[in-house]
């Protein structure tokens, strides 16, 4: 987002992209494993597996709606985004400009 500037004016967005790496791993990961069991899970439980063969190809796309307010920042229990801050900000010194002006 250009809200976002360049990576050295970020000082106060600091957080690891060792999550989202994690939630994109379980979604493309999980329903590969998921197929790849399903011979082995029809062994035992034919019903199951016919069960999980309808499930596995939405586990990624339902992953992916999740983590749309992770990305929207709403995951930290934020009231608003980092544009609407950066607006505060600027009103409130071209505020404090125009007093010492």
């Amino acid at each position: 987002m250009s809200c976002h500037g360049n990576k050295d004016d970020n000082k106060g967005h600091n957080h690891s992209p060792i999550k989202h790496m994690l939630h994109m791993i379980i979604c493309c990961g999980l329903p590969i494993l998921i197929f790849a069991a399903l011979p082995f899970i029809s062994r035992f439980s034919p019903g199951s597996s016919r069960i999980l063969a309808v499930i596995a190809p939405f586990i990624c796309p339902i992953m992916m709606i999740g983590m749309i307010p992770m990305m929207l920042g709403r995951g930290n229990n934020k009231k608003s985004d980092c544009c609407e801050s950066k607006e505060e900000n600027q009103s409130a010194q071209l505020e404090l400009n125009n007093r010492a002006e």
